[in-house]
């Protein structure tokens, strides 16, 4: 088998789709569809299941255990093209609020875990301050919900996801909730990004004031717990959040859009071994949280 049946495969895996997975390696279906069934006779087992009137490819069983191997394999593969580069590698991270207080834990956790040798950096920025740093060569790579393009920075888009409405437990919000059950002024209002601002604007209108408007991430357990109490979240930070016994997950009974992060980098940047490692590990555990909505 080839590395590059093994990357065909673990694409058809994040789109579980042949056209998608196809598209992301730029090459054409009919090649993709190659390097699969070459990969699957070496092996001597299917590793997929694509059935007529399935809308997405599933593993098999055996496509499970291959999957799991094939991780391992590429961590190898990382760690062996590191050797030579320096032992000091760096990585300098910026990102907003909510993605670096309820997104990216995980993924730095098991990044530092997996490659020790290299040195982190994590800042919260705004995205003013954010190209800033990218503009002086003081950032890798950032988080950021604004679609930043210009001569010198690139945004690509990572992660489309839906909002979730969390309240206080004792509420008597449940289910899906429609828009007239709920009372802006009991609502801990955060302003996600800019098309959130314009939407809730437009859906609750310039005068309804909520009590409570919120800037420090930190703190929505604290005010969303108050009876009565509820607000919009991201689902990468309800998944959090609704593991508190003080709060409750309901499903907005309207129409939210969803919020979209972009990652943003220099142009010119090249895509070293270390950002492709810390890239993968994005992914993998995005993929294995079943967050909805990813994109890289």
């Amino acid at each position: 088998m080839t590395h590059s049946e093994i990357e065909a495969f673990f694409s058809i895996c994040r789109h579980k789709n042949i056209t998608k997975a196809a598209e992301e390696l730029y090459i054409t279906q009919s090649s993709l569809s190659t390097r699969l069934k070459t990969l699957e006779d070496t092996l001597g087992c299917p590793l997929l299941i694509r059935g007529k009137g399935k809308r997405e490819i599933t593993l098999t069983a055996q496509g499970q255990d291959f999957y799991d191997l094939a991780l391992q394999y590429r961590d190898v593969m990382e760690k062996m093209s590191a050797v030579g580069h320096s032992t000091s590698a760096n990585l300098r991270v910026s990102a907003i609020d909510s993605v670096g207080n309820y997104l990216l834990p995980p993924v730095l956790e098991r990044f530092l875990k997996n490659y020790p040798h290299i040195r982190l950096s994590l800042q919260e920025m705004e995205a003013e301050a954010t190209c800033l740093s990218i503009l002086h060569g003081k950032t890798d790579l950032a988080f950021s919900t604004a679609k930043v393009e210009t001569d010198q920075i690139v945004a690509t888009p990572f992660l489309s996801e839906p909002f979730a409405l969390i309240c206080s437990a004792d509420s008597p919000y449940m289910g899906t909730v429609p828009l007239e059950a709920v009372n802006p002024r009991n609502e801990v209002y955060i302003r996600w990004s800019a098309d959130f601002e314009f939407w809730h604007r437009n859906t609750f209108g310039a005068e309804a004031l909520s009590q409570i408007q919120l800037d420090i991430m930190g703190q929505i357990e604290l005010f969303v717990s108050q009876p009565g109490k509820w607000t919009l979240v991201p689902q990468s930070v309800a998944q959090q959040l609704s593991t508190s016994a003080e709060l409750r997950q309901c499903t907005p009974g309207f129409s939210v859009p969803n919020r979209s992060l972009y990652l943003l980098r220099h142009r010119d940047s090249a895509e070293t071994v270390t950002i492709h490692s810390f890239l993968n590990t994005l992914r993998d555990v995005l993929q294995e949280r079943q967050t909805e909505g990813l994109l890289l």
